[in-house]
């Protein structure tokens, strides 16, 4: 042992919200918030599962506008820290995202913000989401075909990052995804998407982040 300290989730945590908070942070956050706003419903008296909470950044925004909020996560330790951050009218609890601990049409909507490129089965975290959920699935989309995204693999191959293990998607690849998970599911449903073609000065397609709304309509007879 070389007695330096291991960085633990709250470390990992910091480093992450302090981000937010940088210029680059907010201008990125602010955009992020405006394309997944878009493609939202009025909250109302709502449920909302987010999957994958992570801090509890997204969940504390779903929550002051209106929404009844949960946030999933399978690290206790980043549950433990967006606990400590949040309103207690949001419930944290610990889940698998491919075997979610919720019944059937429990939320009227999940949100994946950046989850599905974070893990090994993402149509099954997709299905998953679309079961417990009544009206659809949120989701925000870390674009493949962008230059940030060129800059955070490069990053990750020269020492490793949190963007090493990271999925990118193109626009058609994850409408490939969405199509697959809800066919194997018997389900029909639309698709609307939400992007700038110039995402902070950025002129390939969609930028750098984009959000999707998947709407359950009617299981196939």
């Amino acid at each position: 042992m070389n007695g330096r300290r291991q960085p633990g989730w709250g470390d990992v945590a910091g480093k992450y919200e302090s981000w937010y908070r940088t210029p680059q942070g907010r201008k990125y956050d602010a955009l992020e918030k405006e394309l997944l706003s878009a493609l939202m419903e009025p909250a109302g008296d709502r449920r909302l599962l987010e999957i994958g909470c992570g801090t509890g950044h997204f969940t504390r925004w779903f929550r002051a506008l209106g929404w009844r909020t949960w946030g999933l996560d399978r690290e206790p330790g980043m549950l433990a820290w967006a606990a400590e951050r949040s309103p207690r009218s949001i419930i944290y609890c610990r889940g698998d995202a491919e075997q979610l601990p919720f019944a059937d049409g429990s939320f009227d909507v999940c949100a994946l913000i950046t989850t599905l490129e974070s893990t090994g089965r993402p149509r099954q975290v997709l299905r998953e989401a679309l079961r417990v959920s009544r009206r659809g699935v949120l989701l925000g989309v870390l674009n493949a075909v962008s230059v940030l995204a060129l800059r955070r693999r490069v990053r990750a191959l020269l020492r490793p990052t949190i963007f090493s293990r990271t999925r990118f998607y193109s626009g058609p690849q994850i409408l490939a995804l969405i199509r697959r998970a809800v066919r194997e599911m018997s389900l029909t449903a639309s698709i609307r998407f939400a992007s700038r073609n110039r995402c902070l000065f950025e002129r390939l397609p969609r930028g750098a982040f984009f959000a999707v709304w998947v709407e359950r309509e009617k299981r196939v007879v």
